[in-house]
């Protein structure tokens, strides 16, 4: 890698871990536990836990612009 490319701008992710979000198209409360780049894609990504219906953890990773934070009106207890 050259110097040059270590010091490229990236945009400050406008999530961190530990928030409560959701898909903009409408999804389950999640949480996120990571925040920021990737390799493989541009932007940034979270990783994302949240429980299924039937109480199992899921995990998956989003890029930032599909996410919203969660009011506290989804937000499960």
């Amino acid at each position: 890698m050259r110097l040059a490319n270590r010091f490229i701008r990236r945009p400050k992710p406008a999530y961190r871990a530990g928030e409560v979000l959701k898909l903009r198209s409408g999804s389950r409360p999640m949480t996120a536990t990571w925040s920021g780049p990737v390799l493989f894609a541009p932007g940034n990504w979270l990783i994302c836990q949240w429980f299924s219906d039937a109480g199992e953890l899921q995990q998956d990773m989003f890029p930032e612009e599909t996410l919203e934070r969660a009011s506290r009106d989804t937000r499960v207890a």
